[in-house]
């Protein structure tokens, strides 16, 4: 394994894994100060959710570095950005519709 890869996947876990479970959405940087939030627990979730998700598939990508050929990586990589452009846009839309 890619263990630096591993340790922000870990570190991205946990942030969101914090941000879930304190309900701390000061700490994300697309919920501006003044926002009126309609439901703090579903911002959280939502913040949460979604870090824990990109820290899950940097651990992946930890494991797919050392264990796959290089055309294997560019093909994962590939994939990965337009689906994770995809899930951003949906949390952005989410997190956008829980705000005044």
């Amino acid at each position: 394994m890619d263990w630096f890869l591993v340790l922000i996947g870990v570190l991205l876990i946990g942030f969101g894994g914090y941000i879930w479970q304190f309900k701390n959405i000061r700490l994300l940087n697309n919920i501006p100060a003044g926002a009126h939030i309609l439901d703090k627990n579903k911002a959280a979730r939502l913040g949460g959710c979604y870090l824990i998700l990109i820290g899950i598939c940097m651990i992946g990508f930890g494991y797919v570095v050392e264990n796959f050929s290089s055309q294997t990586i560019i093909i994962i990589v590939a994939c990965f950005i337009p689906i994770n452009m995809i899930v951003m846009v949906s949390y952005l839309v989410a997190q956008s519709r829980n705000m005044r």
